[in-house]
């Protein structure tokens, strides 16, 4: 889920329960180090329309943004998130030129561009080129994401204790959340299992119903499928 991770009959956020389900699943997100953005997080609570949640968001504002924020505290790391940034926006083009000379040389419709300026694509040595050019800048951006991953999990790692306090205020408020998502659950008689969340830890109020390590690639730490306990 780009994601949203609420395993949920039903398409996007638009009531009470799925706000709350969004709130919970993206903060316990922020406390295993991703990054949403905290507008979004914020914008999430004003439309809950309560005061109490409000306050509960004023509680760890500061944490969420310290966290998601993190990386670019760390050296170097705003410079190669610029240039996975530009990778990702050139890779496209290069693409659809590398595939546009394929046509051009495989295509009998394109013969009738004979004499233009576009018939360079039709040049196999284009092709191989852009070809080329399109898979190093594809190995650049992995290798320069990778990068990125393992100096920000090692400032993580070596930084941890200076998250702690944050991280717990937040699992607090995660808590907070559960019970009153409990409780409008009971009010409005839905299915607990209409609201199934995929989350990093465990909490009070959820019943873990199984974990996930990948089917290929296993996981170090397992994600938890859960429902609400009522």
């Amino acid at each position: 889920m780009k994601r949203i991770n609420i395993i949920k009959d039903g398409s996007l956020v638009k009531d009470e329960l799925d706000h709350l389900c969004y709130l919970i699943v993206t903060l316990d997100s922020v406390r295993a180090f991703r990054r949403p953005k905290p507008e979004t997080i914020e914008e999430a609570f004003k439309k809950l329309g309560k005061k109490e949640l409000t306050n509960l968001w004023k509680e760890i504002k500061h944490d969420v943004e310290k966290i998601v924020y993190l990386p670019m505290r760390i050296s170097g790391l705003p410079s190669l998130m610029r240039l996975v940034a530009i990778l990702k926006m050139i890779i496209p083009i290069v693409s659809f030129f590398m595939m546009f000379s394929l046509a051009m040389n495989i295509m009998p419709l394109f013969k009738r561009l004979q004499g233009t300026p576009l018939m360079i694509f039709g040049n196999p040595h284009t092709f191989i080129i852009t070809s080329m050019v399109s898979l190093l800048m594809m190995l650049m951006l992995v290798a320069t994401d990778y990068k990125i991953r393992k100096r920000v999990i090692k400032y993580e790692e070596e930084h941890a204790s200076k998250f702690s306090r944050g991280r717990e205020r937040i699992k607090r408020v995660i808590e907070e959340l559960v019970e009153i998502f409990s409780k409008e659950l009971k009010k409005s008689k839905e299915d607990p299992n209409k609201y199934k969340m995929l989350l990093f830890y465990e909490y009070r109020g959820l019943t873990v119903l199984r974990e996930r390590r990948g089917r290929i690639i296993k996981r170090k730490y397992p994600l938890y499928e859960v429902v609400c306990s009522l």
